[in-house]
C-alpha cells in the first residue's frame, strides 16, 4: 500500500513487545523498523535471505522516540526513499499508533553488499528502477 510515497506496513503490537515498565520495549521499535525495511526491499528487488552473494547490509539507524506504545494495539510503519546514492539508499521510517499519533521517527542507511568480496557495490539499474517505480525521488 503506498500512502503518498510512503509504503505502510500495518503490525500488530503482541504482549512480548512490552518490556518491564508496561510500555513497547525499544528492541520491539527496532523489530517494527526492520519490517517496514525489509517490506520495502523485497518490494525493490533486494531482499535480504541466507546465502545470498550480493544484497542489503544496515548501516546506519538513527531513531527518535516520541510517543510510548503499548499493548494491546497496533502500529503503522511507514516508510519511504529519502535519497539514492551509489552504493546506498537512505530510509525515512514514521512509526504512528492506533490514533494515527506519530510515536517514532526513524532514519536508516542501507547499503547494497557483496558478501563474496566483502565491499559495497553499486545499485543495478534495476533497483534503481524499481525505487523509482515506487518512490517519488
Amino acid at each position: 500500500m503506498n500512502n503518498g510515497d510512503f509504503q505502510v506496513l500495518k503490525l500488530r503490537i503482541d504482549w512480548g513487545d512490552q518490556d518491564l515498565l508496561g510500555h513497547v520495549n525499544n528492541v520491539s521499535i527496532i523489530r517494527y523498523l526492520q519490517a517496514g525495511r525489509v517490506n520495502f526491499m523485497e518490494r525493490i528487488g533486494l531482499p535480504a535471505f541466507s546465502g545470498m552473494k550480493t544484497g542489503p547490509i544496515e548501516a546506519a539507524t538513527e531513531i527518535q522516540f516520541r510517543k510510548q506504545l503499548h499493548f494491546p494495539g497496533n502500529v503503522e510503519v511507514h516508510t519511504k526513499v529519502r535519497e539514492v546514492k551509489n552504493t546506498s539508499i537512505i530510509l525515512d521510517h514514521l512509526i504512528f499508533d492506533d490514533s494515527g499519533e506519530l510515536a517514532v521517527s526513524a532514519m536508516e542507511v542501507i547499503v547494497h553488499f557483496d558478501f563474496v568480496r566483502q565491499c559495497k557495490i553499486p545499485l543495478t539499474d534495476d533497483i534503481r528502477d524499481n525505487i523509482k517505480r515506487i518512490s517519488c525521488v
